[in-house]
């Protein structure tokens, strides 16, 4: 399965596959969300038999300095599909440490303010983590005996990174989390597997369109181009140019586009000229551009759109910049490259789909949810 929207975002799942690694030269064994960006003691979890300063053991979570009970506590629901604490905390802890405090103890005195927005961050991503068990609920997809094995077998893996029972146990601990909590989020990405291959990835897989509807839509609803670009800033590290406003940069580069436009219209070869213009994504596109509606800037997309086939456009001005586009035949294209084309198709349904669910999902909270503070989680 390829191009998954979930390896594309940060998910609890995809962090523990990644990194969750045995002891390195030091014997000590890395936390499950360590990172270079994320220092290995703020990992470290306090759970309820870890004595905090003073020797008493600090609640995972408290209301108005009061301790709740963490057992069964179900912090969010999506779809109706449970969140429990420990999964929450975990990414709580994760994009705290990740994007927020991370080895600043003052961090959340300075910047209280920007604590709501962690948690939206944290509603972002479990929401984005669980794509797989949504559509498995919608679509009454379940795990098979093969799934189960495979995460046994995953689970196994995580543990035989380790030396001894005992270091595996404490980098679970560092990483704020339980092997059931493990399991779970391993789970998670088995499911994802299992909802695509059933609904986009097998022989009349019924979220995918047959071969002819394909090819109709792509006909009327696809273009393949190259383009010039020219960037605003096109001379900025120029020595000539130096001292100029942005305002000149810009009409610099802007007269520099319509000489490289008399020249194409000369016969100048535009694939050519491409691969040396402003946008790095014709080298690594050397068929062009091939897409639909809404994935350019608006500018850009109406000026292809508006093409015949090997025509050229004039100037073409974006917030990138000036371009100059020329429309491909696709017909023969899209024949000679039918299978990879047909897999990216259903990529894109993919993701569409996935948007949809996950802009359209339900999300509810605890009810104490907007009473959590810097400080309450542990």
């Amino acid at each position: 399965m390829n191009l998954k929207k979930f390896f594309a975002v940060l998910s609890a799942a995809a962090v523990i596959l990644g990194s969750f690694t045995a002891c390195g030269d030091n014997d000590e064994p890395a936390p499950l969300v360590s990172g270079d960006n994320i220092p290995e003691e703020t990992s470290t979890a306090v759970t309820d038999e870890t004595p905090a300063e003073g020797g008493e053991a600090k609640p995972l979570l408290s209301i108005d300095g009061e301790e709740v009970d963490t057992d069964g506590l179900v912090m969010m629901t999506i779809n109706g599909v449970e969140v429990p604490f420990d999964e929450w905390r975990y990414m709580y802890k994760y994009v705290d440490s990740a994007a927020y405090s991370s080895d600043t103890p003052s961090y959340w005195e300075d910047f209280p303010e920007r604590f709501e927005e962690m948690l939206g961050v944290i509603d972002d991503q479990l929401l984005e983590s669980h794509w797989g068990v949504l559509l498995a609920k919608e679509n009454n997809i379940s795990l098979t005996d093969e799934d189960r094995e495979e995460i046994e077998t995953h689970l196994q893996e995580q543990r035989d990174m380790f030396e001894t029972e005992e270091a595996y146990e404490q980098a679970l601990e560092q990483s704020s989390i339980t092997e059931d909590l493990l399991k779970r989020l391993i789970e998670q990405q088995v499911i994802c597997n299992r909802v695509y291959e059933e609904l986009y990835n097998k022989e009349g897989a019924p979220k995918v369109p047959s071969d002819e509807e394909i090819k109709a839509d792509i006909d009327e609803n696809y273009v393949r181009v190259y383009h010039v670009l020219v960037s605003n800033d096109h001379f900025a590290d120029d020595e000539a140019y130096a001292g100029k406003s942005e305002d000149e940069l810009k009409e610099a580069a802007r007269a520099y586009a319509e000489e490289l436009l008399a020249q194409l219209q000369d016969g100048a070869d535009i694939y050519e000229m491409a691969q040396s213009a402003d946008d790095p994504g014709m080298i690594d596109n050397p068929d062009g551009y091939f897409f639909t509606y809404d994935y350019m800037v608006k500018p850009f997309e109406e000026a292809s759109f508006a093409l015949e086939v090997d025509e050229l456009s004039g100037i073409v001005e974006t917030d990138y910049g000036f371009h100059i586009i020329k429309r491909l035949e696709q017909e023969q294209f899209l024949e000679d490259n039918w299978d990879e084309m047909k897999a990216s198709y259903v990529n894109g349904v993919f993701n569409k789909d996935v948007d949809e669910l996950l802009q359209n999902a339900v999300v509810e909270h605890w009810e104490n949810y907007d009473k959590i503070v810097p400080g309450s989680v542990n």
